[in-house]
């Protein structure tokens, strides 16, 4: 790499040794590191140069202090030379089109929650992932420091997709300097593989060529007190030997002791007294450039600087001489230690003011107001109705484009300004309560609060507070949810109340919120069942009335028959779909789940997950992930489970509180301990730190001891299962849950007690799940009550139990539990030497085990089908039952032809990843087109909802 650097050789090997990389598909991203000034920028160029030249698509960008607030800064600085080429359109097919709102390219579609920024984020990945499908790509990114929020999160994201993509991300950052995105820049320079690329102080040798190139005929003694002067810092060092000219100093050695050493204050004044040798008005206009940032357009400088256009372009042609700024009709200060030395030599009242000239400006032209907000960000507080309201629509719009953190920094400083009257205010901390709610930020809570109180009448405060629980809610947040429910009920339903047009149905719909959300606490779960006795028999939205009935009746246990026809009204009126942004919908997946109505579960689930993938909704995504796969687990469909629990896991691990994140693990370690992936449900559990006591109170609590005392059954830790089962018990008995599929904790308590050898204690507990299974009443309950009670009994007489489990088994969608019951079964006719007899009920649970993934189970039939005396066949290595969970994943959608770009869209991962899975899985099916996929498959696909009501039949 040829670059005309100085005393950078070993760092351009580095970067050279890093582009061979990536060319070959090992993509990257690539740090380099050091203070300012110290040649960073000139690196990174050399870099881009030479990625160019070898056949890379270079893209660049610079972040800067006005924008670190930028709407999408950095990836729009990007992708501009990219949008102007001939094959942009399909660039941006499929998933990339996603990008288009971040891009300012399209209007952004209305999303749910924080989805909008999920889905920027996915569409971005797509769009250079289209692009290094033509050629390998590098993406350069000058002060990351500086860069915006929202950037820096896809670039994070991005970095975790690079693997076999021939993409690198080379990024420079200062020393030292604080970057107002600090959490999200660590994400991403965490990313790099290798050691950081640190730029040393320039020798002795790099100084004599710079200053000799500069001054003619320079006495050693001058250079090597040149060098001392600036440490080896190559802006400083320029700085100072501009000087040098400026003053006539000669470079001798008796000079030398006249050069102080140079640091950015000094810098700063030598900058300032260039400008004061310079034409009347440079200094007016330089500072007018410092607080225009980037690429100002000359007419907005002359406007700030107080001179005409004529003179602003003179002026600007003297500094372009000095080396002061760049660029013709768009100048930028040419450095950003000049930017910065000259604002600060603005002074902080003059910079406001200036920001707010620049702002007025844009707005007259017409500017998008996220474009006016950066400088009002900077504008002192003047109670100016025209500031809150431009704020407000800059932050509408980031919202919208998915950029959250520009959004909430323009709300937070409307507030500052602050609005005028209450209306105003309560919509302020509204909008930036739930822009911090998407983000699981903790002062959410508070700003929603204070929207409430002062939103007025009490019809507003019910719907301001309705937002506001059903954000927290989606959040995690359950308790400061159902507080901010209260306030907003308290006082309403007055009869100035009752006068506005749907006031009543909000009212009734924030009470159903509040419900709901208590009932998932233990501590709250009373009011949940007080609220719920005393909601009127004839509700204004039965829809959300049935889920709140069906589910107090399905932690009661009644029977599935009565919990079927509370929740029909939820299905007719199909609160899947129209209440997006409520847990309520969850919640109705989760009673479908108990009710063994798992196709109709799956079908809901499905339909969200289908709405929500395309358009890269991630949180309603996940929401869709997790009702889908715990409807998948019961129904033995491990294999299609796995990778909506993994999904599910990934997002919200680390961003959701505790109480929240225990749904996403309890189903992770179902899934991986029924895979037989113990050691990796193991780790699961230890790494995110709940391999002791799970968040007291929290529904999900319970569903977590029980998943973690089914993995210690299957690692033979009898007494620490049993231990989590009481655990279990007791968190069960605070929350009132007597369903016995939901807390399912006296099934494993009794195989961990017959294991210690207390059969006894063991057959209590199994008689009371056999109670409250028949009392359910559905086929799959029925026979795990049976399979349970026939642990604790001993030689043949625990049969006829075992085979009228099996029979109500059949009948049930419950899969998995079937083949529990098949191979409990022929483990007891085995051991009442009925050997011939057990092999068909442990051949059936064998197949059935492998078709599904259930790898757990599949290995105890084989067990028992050795000690029966039959030689089963080993794991299968070809057909559906091979697959990997991926493998079967990317089959299936192939197999109902979708195409491999929109299946790795679909899937999160990357286009070669795909075709490797297709590659693995056409040789284990034996198959060689996608034609024949759906009959090598054999399985049902995810299915669609049907009639809405199935499940009340």
């Amino acid at each position: 790499m040829s670059t005309g650097l100085l005393d950078r050789d070993r760092e351009l090997a580095t970067l050279t040794r890093h582009l061979t990389s990536i060319r070959a598909g090992a993509g990257r991203v690539v740090v380099v590191e050091g203070p300012a000034g110290i040649g960073k920028s000139s690196l990174l160029a050399a870099a881009a140069r030479a990625a160019a030249a070898d056949g890379f698509v270079t893209c660049s960008a610079r972040g800067g202090p006005l924008e670190c607030d930028a709407v999408w800064g950095i990836a729009r600085q990007l992708f501009e030379p990219v949008r102007r080429r001939g094959d942009w359109a399909d660039l941006t097919t499929g998933a990339a089109a996603l990008a288009g709102p971040a891009l300012a390219l399209a209007a952004p579609e209305p999303a749910p929650g924080g989805d909008a920024m999920h889905a920027a984020v996915h569409g971005l990945v797509w769009l250079v992932s289209n692009l290094a499908e033509r050629q390998p790509v590098l993406l350069v990114v000058d002060d990351a420091h500086w860069a915006d929020a929202s950037s820096l999160r896809w670039l994070a994201t991005l970095s975790r997709r690079l693997v076999d993509v021939p993409v690198g991300v080379l990024c420079a950052v200062r020393s030292g300097e604080p970057a107002p995105s600090a959490d999200l820049l660590a994400e991403l320079l965490a990313a790099a593989p290798d050691p950081t690329v640190r730029l040393g102080p320039l020798g002795l040798a790099a100084v004599e060529d710079i200053v000799a190139g500069a001054l003619p005929g320079a006495e050693q003694a001058f250079v090597e007190a040149c060098h001392t002067a600036s440490a080896g810092n190559p802006f400083l060092l320029h700085v100072l030997v501009a000087q040098v000219q400026s003053e006539g100093i000669a470079p001798t050695r008796a000079s030398a002791a006249r050069l102080d050493q140079v640091g950015a204050d000094q810098a700063a004044r030598s900058v300032v007294r260039q400008l004061a040798r310079l034409p009347a008005g440079a200094d007016r206009l330089a500072g007018a450039l410092a607080v225009l940032g980037r690429d100002a357009p000359v007419r907005h400088a002359a406007v700030l600087a107080g001179c005409s256009l004529p003179q602003a372009a003179a002026l600007a042609d003297a500094m372009r001489a000095a080396g002061l700024v760049h660029g013709e009709h768009e100048l930028t200060l040419a450095h950003p230690l000049i930017a910065s030395s000259l604002a600060a030599h603005l002074g902080h009242g003059e910079r406001a003011r200036l920001h707010r000239q620049a702002a007025d400006l844009l707005a007259g032209e017409g500017a998008e107001p996220e474009g006016v907000a950066l400088h009002l960000l900077r504008t002192d507080p003047g109670a100016d109705a025209v500031v809150v309201r431009t704020l407000r629509a800059a932050a509408a719009g980031a919202g919208a484009r998915g950029a959250p953190e520009s959004a909430a920094a323009y709300l937070r400083r409307a507030l500052v300004e602050p609005p005028a009257g209450r209306e105003t205010s309560a919509a302020v901390h509204l909008e930036l309560g739930l822009a911090q709610a998407a983000r699981w930020q903790p002062d959410a809570p508070a700003l929603l609060r204070t929207a409430v109180t002062l939103a007025d009448p009490s019809h507003l405060r019910v719907a301001v507070a309705l937002r506001g629980a059903r954000a927290l809610g989606i959040a995690g947040m359950f308790e400061e949810a159902m507080d901010l429910a209260r306030r907003g009920l308290a006082g309403a339903g007055s009869a100035s109340d009752r006068a506005v047009p749907g006031a009543a149905e909000e009212r009734e719909r924030l009470e159903h919120e509040l419900v709901m959300d208590a009932a998932m606490q233990a501590g709250t779960h009373a009011e949940a069942v007080r609220r719920l006795r005393a909601a009127p028999s004839d509700p204004l939205l039965p829809g959300l009335a049935a889920v709140n009935a069906a589910m107090g009746a399905t932690w009661a246990g009644l029977p599935a028959t009565t919990v079927s026809r509370l929740l029909a009204p939820a299905l007719v009126r199909d609160v899947f779909s129209t209440e997006m942004d409520s847990l309520l919908p969850t919640a109705a997946a989760v009673v479908l789940v108990g009710i063994d109505e798992l196709d109709a579960s799956i079908a809901w689930s499905t339909a969200l997950i289908d709405v929500a993938r395309p358009r890269g909704w991630l949180l309603a995504l996940t929401q869709g992930c997790l009702r889908r796969s715990m409807a998948l687990v019961r129904a033995g469909r491990i294999r299609d489970a796995e990778p909506d629990a993994r999904l599910l896991f990934e997002v919200i691990h680390g961003n959701t509180p505790p109480a929240a994140f225990t749904w996403a693990l309890h189903t992770l370690v179902d899934v991986l301990t029924e895979a037989g992936h113990l050691d990796e449900a193991e780790t699961v559990l230890l790494e995110t730190g709940h391999g002791g006591a799970p968040p007291p109170g929290a529904m999900g609590s319970p569903l977590l001891l029980q998943s973690r005392a089914r993995l210690r059954l299957a690692q033979g830790r009898f007494d620490e299962a049993y231990a989590d089962t009481e655990e279990a018990r007791v968190r069960c008995e605070e929350l009132t849950v007597q369903h016995p599929v939901l807390a399912a904790w006296r099934v494993t308590q009794v195989e961990a007690l017959v294991a210690l050898g207390e059969r006894r204690r063991a057959e209590v507990i199994a008689r009371e799940q056999l109670r409250l299974a028949d009392l359910l009443g559905t086929p799959g309950a029925r026979a795990t009550g049976r399979r349970t009670l026939a642990a604790t009994i001993d030689g043949p007489s625990r049969v006829p139990l075992l085979e009228q489990a099996t029979d109500l088994a059949a009948s049930s969608p419950a899969r998995l539990e079937r083949v529990r019951c098949l191979v409990d079964l022929g483990a007891a006719l085995r051991r009442s030497n009925r050997r011939a007899d057990a092999r068909t009920p442990l051949r059936a649970a064998r197949d059935l085990a492998d078709q599904h993934g259930m790898t757990l189970l599949a290995g105890r039939a084989r067990d028992e089908l050795h000690a029966s005396g039959a030689r089963p066949r080993r794991p299968a290595t070809t057909g559906p039952g091979s697959l990997t969970p991926a493998e079967h994943r990317v089959a299936t959608l192939a197999s109902q032809g979708v195409g491999n770009r929109d299946i790795a869209g679909q899937l999160y991962v990357t286009r070669r990843t795909v075709e490797t899975h297709l590659t693995h899985a056409f040789q284990k099916l034996g198959v060689r087109s996608r034609a024949e996929l759906p009959d090598a498959l054999g399985e049902p696909h995810l299915a669609r909802p049907g009639p809405a009501g199935a499940a009340a039949r």
